[in-house]
């Protein structure tokens, strides 16, 4: 050392400090383009967003409304966020609509209609023809089968004309069938035509000449647990072919129980599906608390259990060919509104979030059920 002068000293620790500092930066490469990691570095571990239900499904997410639920920022906020499709639960069907034969009142589905168009949301109409909303006037009026159809005519034709290409799909006919197969024995229709399946088709080819691009389906209930009535929709969707009457989709309505039994949906979901038509969910709900007791406590297990018959009842539909998916809707979107309340019972449970807008287990289902 004492032979170098200051310069060699100084360029002799840089020599040195750059070759460790090399060495440094190639032990630090890796091996996808020798870029250089900080030691000090380590995985972002931040939690991704999870995707609502509408983000993550590849068809439609629907729900029930009423619209002066509307005006509940809750219930607003959470039907936007996570559903793609309305239905009105009852403000678009006949009795509130028609007053008299040329009166109508628009004001609830005009509402209805506009929100969706203003919200970016589908319109599923429910239901054009459905013995249980005939309006008083219009049941008092003993028409025979001709005067009768040219008034349903009419009215098919002037509500479906009004909302053309903003409803995209109609529930054309509702509830025909009675459980275990055969016509149900209403008192509106059935006593009026000889041939009912007939005048059915002809309501079906009213709304198709009213809107060319609307997709129609016929809608019930039970339709996977009774083969009977399974059976009788299959006829009536196979004479609607062969005598030309549109039909583009079948609905049903799946207000089922957490203990429906799960192979029996499933077989007679694969039937239904064996039509080849677009399969809509339509009305879904899973009833909770089977006793109707006023003590039932909705806790963890029993939870657990509406979220594996949500998960499975997703599965199943996610099954079907990409072609007939139509949409999944729900009746209704918080267990704080939900008719079975008045029809079942209030301790009940049977919707997505709870009656402070919490997503509970079963919209977990739900959302792991989704492919």
């Amino acid at each position: 050392m004492k032979n170098f002068n200051k310069q060699s000293l100084q360029m002799h620790f840089a020599t040195i400090i750059i070759t460790i500092s090399l060495a440094f930066m190639g032990s630090c490469t890796n091996d996808d383009g020798g870029k250089t990691t900080p030691p000090d570095s380590t995985p972002d571990n931040t939690p991704t967003e999870e995707l609502t239900l509408k983000e993550k499904a590849k068809f439609n997410i629907g729900a029930a409304i009423r619209t002066a639920y509307l005006q509940e920022e809750d219930y607003k906020n959470t039907l936007l966020e996570n559903f793609s499709q309305i239905t009105a639960e009852y403000e678009m069907k006949m009795e509130v609509i028609w007053e008299s034969p040329t009166s109508f009142n628009w004001e609830k589905s005009d509402e209805l209609v506009n929100f969706a168009q203003e919200n970016n949301l589908d319109v599923h109409g429910h239901t054009l023809i459905w013995y249980r909303s005939f309006p008083e006037w219009f049941k008092q009026a003993n028409y025979d089968s001709t005067a009768f159809e040219n008034h349903i005519k009419n009215y098919i034709t002037t509500v479906v004309t009004r909302y053309k290409d903003k409803v995209k799909s109609w529930d054309v006919v509702n509830e025909v069938f009675a459980d275990q197969g055969g016509y149900r024995e209403e008192e509106i229709i059935l006593p009026v035509f000889n041939d009912p399946i007939a005048f059915y088709g002809r309501c079906f080819q009213y709304a198709k000449e009213a809107d060319p691009d609307a997709l129609l389906f016929y809608n019930d209930y039970s339709v996977v647990l009774d083969g009977g009535k399974r059976n009788a929709i299959k006829d009536m969707v196979n004479r609607f072919q062969a005598e030309n009457y549109p039909i583009d989709g079948l609905g049903d309505q799946f207000h089922y129980r957490e203990n429906t039994p799960k192979p029996t949906m499933k077989e007679g979901f694969e039937d239904m599906a064996s039509t080849g038509l677009l399969v809509h969910i339509s009305e879904m709900d899973i009833i909770m608390n089977l006793d109707k007791s006023p003590n039932y406590d909705f806790n963890e297990v029993e939870a657990e259990k509406q979220k594996q018959t949500y998960k499975y009842i997703v599965e199943m539909y996610e099954d079907l060919p990409a072609n007939q998916k139509f949409a999944i809707s729900l009746w209704g979107i918080t267990d704080k509104y939900t008719w079975l309340s008045d029809y079942w019972s209030e301790n009940i449970h049977p919707l997505l979030f709870d009656a402070n807008y919490k997503k509970k287990p079963a919209y977990e289902g739900f959302l792991e059920g989704l492919n």
